[in-house]
C-alpha cells in the first residue's frame, strides 16, 4: 500500500486572456536540441513545436463552451497573431554531441557510445529515475545521504507547496485539477453535486473505468 499527500503548488498568474503574448511564453520555455549537427530550417518545420494558430483557436473555442474555469477567458487574436506558424515560438539552444559513428548510421534513439566501451565495463544508459536502492535504503541511511549531498556543494531544486494539504474528501475538484487530460470539460470528480443520486467512490471508480474510450484504463 502507498500513501499520497497533495498539496496546491503556487501560481506564478492566472491569465484572462488566452493565448498568454508571445514574450511571456519565451521567458519561461527553450528548446534543447543535442545532436551532431545544428538543427536546419527544415528540421525546426518538422518539430511537435509548431503552433497551429488554427487548432489553437479550435481548442480555446472548445473550452471556453465545455470547461467552466474558461467560461470567462477571451480570446485574443492579436496574441495569437506573435506567434510564428513556420517556427517554433520559443528559441532553440543547440548543444552538440561528439560522435565516433557517423549519424547516419546510428538507431533514431541511439549514440555511439551506447555500441561499446574502449575499457572496463560496458557503459549502461538510464532514462529517467532508478532508485531501487534508494527504495531499500533506511531513513537514517537517506539523512546522511542528502547531508553528504549538500556538505559536498552539490544543489536541489525545491517546489513551493500550499501549508495544508488537500483533503481527498468532500472535494470534487481535485482530480479534475490533479488530471485535466482525464477530466476534459473540468466535471466529474467525487462527490460532485452533479450526480442525480450519491454515489459510493467504489462505485464511481468502476463507472470511471466503463468508459468507452478506456482514458482511465489506460492511463499512465
Amino acid at each position: 500500500a502507498a500513501n499520497v499527500v497533495v498539496f496546491g503548488q503556487p501560481v506564478d498568474r492566472i491569465y484572462d486572456v488566452l493565448p498568454p503574448p508571445h514574450a511571456d511564453i519565451e521567458a519561461c520555455l527553450a528548446i534543447l536540441f543535442v545532436g551532431s549537427a545544428q538543427p536546419t530550417d527544415e528540421d525546426l518545420r518538422r518539430t511537435p513545436f509548431i503552433v497551429r494558430r488554427d487548432k489553437v483557436v479550435a481548442a480555446l473555442d472548445w473550452l471556453k463552451l465545455n470547461h467552466p474555469l474558461y467560461a470567462d477567458v477571451q480570446i485574443s487574436t492579436d496574441n495569437l497573431a506573435e506567434y510564428p506558424e513556420d517556427t517554433p515560438p520559443v528559441g532553440v539552444v543547440y548543444r552538440p554531441r561528439s560522435s565516433a559513428t557517423a549519424p547516419e548510421s546510428l538507431a533514431v534513439y541511439e549514440s555511439s557510445s551506447d555500441r561499446f566501451a574502449s575499457d572496463g565495463d560496458a557503459p549502461f544508459i538510464v532514462h529517467g529515475l532508478n532508485g531501487p536502492d534508494l527504495a531499500r535504503m533506511p531513513y537514517d541511511a537517506k539523512i546522511a545521504l542528502a547531508v553528504r549531498h549538500f556538505n559536498s556543494g552539490h544543489a536541489a531544486l525545491a517546489y513551493g507547496h500550499d501549508s495544508e494539504p488537500q483533503s481527498i474528501y468532500h472535494n470534487p475538484d481535485l482530480y479534475p485539477g490533479m488530471f485535466p487530460w482525464l477530466y476534459p470539460y473540468g466535471r466529474g470528480g467525487f462527490g460532485n453535486s452533479l450526480c442525480n443520486k450519491t454515489l459510493d467512490r467504489s462505485v464511481h471508480i468502476k463507472l470511471c473505468l466503463l468508459y468507452a474510450d478506456r482514458r482511465f484504463q489506460t492511463d499512465r
